[in-house]
């Protein structure tokens, strides 16, 4: 059972199994690292995106901070969270943030999630059980347009796991990024990436536990159509322009069809639009 929230949380804390612990404390549970900004009367959920956490949503979340009230946590194997497991999977991560959404049964919810952060509420939404979600809004979706995990979705699941341990060794995963690009399946970008990031042991466990994990998020927007209908709710994919790490014929093709998704292309890169997405909160 996890640790029931009070309606006004220290402005951050653990949720945890078993309740709060010292920061001293030996890592033996998963430990989920939530920030929270603002107190107004509605409910953010914001998801970040890969290599970030959840202090990417604060400046939106102050300046949104007297309208929402946002829980913006620090995904696994990123931040402050601590994640003993090697994978998490759609149900874990749903529980927790029902578990986090639990004491705001009152009160309405909207989502928002930037790159991985897409992929993963959109995977999440039909596993959660508060009465009132509103809104979804989903920045570069990862998996139905980015081109970061576009070609692990085309792989037989069988080698990732091979990959995720040649993640924890990168002379190896640096010869296959190399590889990988020498044909087009990455681009230049996410290559170079790799190669600057690698070094950083902390960055390398979290690739390979979010390669392990990822997965088991894959994109089905028919279940995202029949999860938004059940709501009576609608979702909103913002695209940029000039985001290097979008395709965006396959988003398009993904999220273009579903009647209850609007597609919406702005100018800008892979960065979070916060001007848009501040009047955008201000509409709903």
């Amino acid at each position: 059972m996890l640790t029931r929230l009070t309606s006004a949380p220290p402005a951050d804390f653990f949720l945890t199994k078993d309740g709060r612990e010292t920061l001293d404390t030996p890592i033996s549970q998963d430990r989920l690292y939530v920030h929270h900004y603002g107190h107004g009367p509605r409910i953010m959920l914001s998801v970040h995106g890969f290599g970030r956490n959840g202090r990417r949503m604060e400046r939106l979340a102050l300046a949104l901070g007297e309208h929402f009230t946002t829980f913006a946590p620090d995904l696994p194997y990123h931040g402050k969270s601590e994640w003993v497991r090697q994978q998490y999977l759609p149900a874990e991560l749903a529980a927790l943030f029902n578990r986090l959404l639990a004491d705001y049964q009152d009160q309405p919810v909207y989502l928002l999630g930037h790159s991985l952060g897409g992929r993963l509420l959109s995977a999440t939404l039909p596993l959660l059980e508060h009465p009132d979600v509103r809104d979804l809004a989903l920045v570069a979706p990862d998996g139905a347009g980015g081109r970061y995990t576009n070609w692990i979705d085309t792989l037989p699941r069988s080698l990732v796991r091979p990959l995720a341990k040649f993640s924890e060794r990168p002379r190896y995963l640096l010869r296959l990024s190399q590889w990988l690009r020498r044909r087009g399946v990455i681009n230049k970008y996410s290559a170079e990436y790799l190669s600057y990031n690698l070094k950083d042991g902390t960055f390398r466990r979290r690739l390979a536990g979010s390669l392990r994990s990822i997965l088991h998020f894959p994109p089905r927007p028919e279940e995202l159509e029949m999860a938004l209908r059940k709501r009576n709710i609608t979702a909103t994919v913002f695209a940029g322009d000039r985001d290097p790490l979008l395709h965006h014929e396959r988003l398009e093709a993904v999220y273009g069809p579903l009647p209850s998704v609007q597609v919406m292309p702005y100018s800008g890169s892979h960065w979070l639009p916060e001007q848009l997405l501040y009047n955008y909160y201000l509409a709903r």
